[in-house]
């Protein structure tokens, strides 16, 4: 130990200050979590296999002996018995390919890639397969990225975060094969509901304060929170999804660009409209643009403003954006909208000047207008990070959540619940067939070839930072020689770190 090293005060466990430090951050939390995880999960189900397959043997030799069957015969059922274990065996070790999910029908797209609800022909399990291209992602610097999401996903034990199925990959292409959540995104539910009681946005909030503290439990900051990142499952319950930039640093040319946007309209002018007025506004854009969330032109309207300046944040950044949201379900729209992109960005860089208590004065609106406790809440989260809600027990104290059943939130009935024909519906996504659907994403398309257009890394690409991407329900490295006994892939962690 080098003891000229600054802090050598000792802690508690014999660790010097600077030690502690480091083993407190919430990176290497991070990654102790999901190498806990990976080992134990890799030991269970390879344990969990040799005790099964002594089971078989167990129940194929009393059977053979209640029968009392001649050793002729015991020969020929043995033979048999030990075909049976070599297809288990097979199948543990089988390369997953895309050839074995059966697509149904695509419900998903994005800049890097889409989402197609596909079912997995050996098993039947339904799923959402999300497919993206690994040269693409390797020049638009998002590898780490989605290395993350695939940590997050495999690491997750609850029912607040989707669950991760199957991770797997080709020469081209990488794929995460996840649950399939029916009920669509919230984004559309909100436009279906517009703006909701204050019960029923009390009930959904606490749903989603639900799954961002179990991300960060697992020591991820999400960072870009909208009602698009939450899944309504077939019970009404939310889920959170898309965690890509959910990582310890967000994109350099991201943060440059978020910056630019923020110093351009450093000299307009607030433009200072009613609440009715921007309520008509943004209720107009959405018309206009149903994938406003994901256009080009459009702006961040939940993000934190440490985020956008590229400044050090923490876990806090997420309850501003919850914050948001909960502004929205009472307003029926984001605190920081704008008519233009460039009014967002002016309301964003002056936030203080332009949060405002939604007011309404017709008597037919009246209804609309917030309680003095949810307003306080709502200013409790849209805050200076100094003096922001940063933690769930915070939260929970809070008059606005009283009488929340926090431990036992997915046991009560949710206000909306997804009328389903079955478990492969798609009523709730867009029809990737209609036309008319299809328009709204015309700005997705657009950033698509604008990222094809990107010149390449001069750098060979290297596929060395795919290694242990491969995960399987029956433990980490399945479909890549998963067993104890096999050749498993090398690195498996490196996805980790």
């Amino acid at each position: 130990m080098d003891t000229a090293r600054q802090g050598t005060t000792l802690k508690p466990g014999g660790f010097q200050l600077w030690e502690r430090e480091l083993i407190d951050s919430p990176e290497v939390k991070r990654k102790a979590t999901v190498a806990q995880l990976y080992f134990l999960d890799y030991y269970f189900h390879l344990l969990g296999y040799i005790s099964a397959r002594k089971e078989r043997r167990k129940a194929f030799d009393a059977s053979t002996a209640a029968r009392n069957v001649s050793s002729a015969e015991y020969a020929k059922e043995f033979k048999s018995y030990c075909g049976r274990e070599r297809v288990v065996l097979r199948k543990r070790r089988t390369k997953l390919k895309v050839e074995q999910f059966h697509i149904i029908a695509q419900v998903g797209q994005g800049g890097y890639g889409e989402v197609y609800l596909a079912r997995k022909q050996e098993t039947g399990e339904v799923c959402a397969l999300k497919k993206m291209r690994k040269r693409t992602l390797a020049k638009m610097d998002e590898i780490r990225h989605v290395l993350v999401e695939r940590d997050i996903l495999r690491a997750t034990q609850t029912p607040w975060l989707v669950k991760l199925l199957y991770a797997f990959q080709d020469p081209e292409h990488v794929y995460l094969a996840m649950e399939y959540v029916p009920g669509g995104d919230f984004r559309t539910l909100l436009n279906n509901s517009g703006v909701l009681k204050e019960e029923h946005a009390r009930y959904y909030i606490s749903e989603m304060f639900a799954c961002v503290n179990e991300l960060h439990k697992l020591g991820y900051i999400h960072r870009d929170l909208k009602p698009e990142n939450f899944l309504v499952d077939a019970s009404g319950h939310v889920k959170l999804t898309d965690f890509g930039l959910a990582t310890g640093a967000l994109n350099p040319r991201l943060i440059h660009n978020l910056k630019d946007k923020l110093d351009k309209v450093k000299d307009n002018e607030v433009v200072q409209r009613s609440t009715l007025e921007r309520r008509s506004i943004y209720r107009s854009m959405r018309a206009a643009d149903a994938r406003y969330a994901d256009s080009i032109v459009g702006s961040p309207d939940y993000m934190a403003p440490e985020v956008l300046r590229g400044k050090p944040y923490t876990y806090s950044v997420d309850y501003w954006s919850l914050g948001c949201i909960l502004f929205e379900f009472l307003a029926g729209f984001p605190p920081f909208s704008g008519g233009t992109p460039e009014e967002t960005w002016t309301n964003l860089k002056n936030w203080t000047k332009v949060l405002r208590r939604p007011e309404y004065d017709k008597p037919e609106d009246l209804i609309f207008n917030l309680s003095d406790v949810a307003w306080d809440a709502v200013t409790r989260l849209i805050a200076h990070a100094s003096v922001r809600y940063s933690s769930l027990e915070q939260i929970e104290k809070h008059p606005f959540f009283a009488g929340v059943k926090w431990k036992d939130l997915r046991s009560i009935q949710a206000p909306f619940i997804p009328a389903l024909d079955s478990e492969i519906d798609t009523g709730y996504y867009d029809d990737f067939t209609s036309p008319e659907d299809m328009a709204k994403y015309a700005e997705v398309k657009e950033k698509q070839r604008n990222v094809e257009r990107v010149r390449e890394k001069e750098e060979p690409f290297n596929r060395g930072v795919w290694v242990g991407f491969t995960f399987g329900r029956h433990g980490v490295g399945l479909n890549a020689r998963g067993m104890g006994g096999g050749s498993n892939e090398e690195g498996t962690l490196t996805t980790m770190f």
